[in-house]
């Protein structure tokens, strides 16, 4: 599980850096939870259902301002809350 994250977190990151009409505030809220969640990652111990600030919730805020504009950024950034959500994050 932890290794398909990983995969749809560089497939997101490689939109992000693809990407130049997505404003500079949801870009950089989207980068910050990327980071949050490779640091998650990073951690031996499995995350006991204590999730940083809601990173899913925060994944969702970010995208809602380019759904529409940007489909394809907005479908990378759903397989990550997807697998956040399978992980229990």
């Amino acid at each position: 599980m932890k290794e398909q994250l990983r995969k749809h977190l560089e497939a997101l990151h490689g939109e992000l850096s693809n990407t130049s009409l997505v404003d500079e505030s949801s870009k950089q809220l989207l980068e910050e939870v990327l980071e949050d969640i490779r640091k998650l990652l990073a951690q031996a111990e499995p995350p006991d259902g204590d999730e940083p600030d809601g990173l899913a919730d925060r994944l969702r805020d970010a995208t809602r301002s380019f759904e529409e504009s940007h489909p394809t950024l907005s479908t990378a950034v759903g397989r990550v809350i997807d697998a956040l959500t399978n992980l229990g994050i």
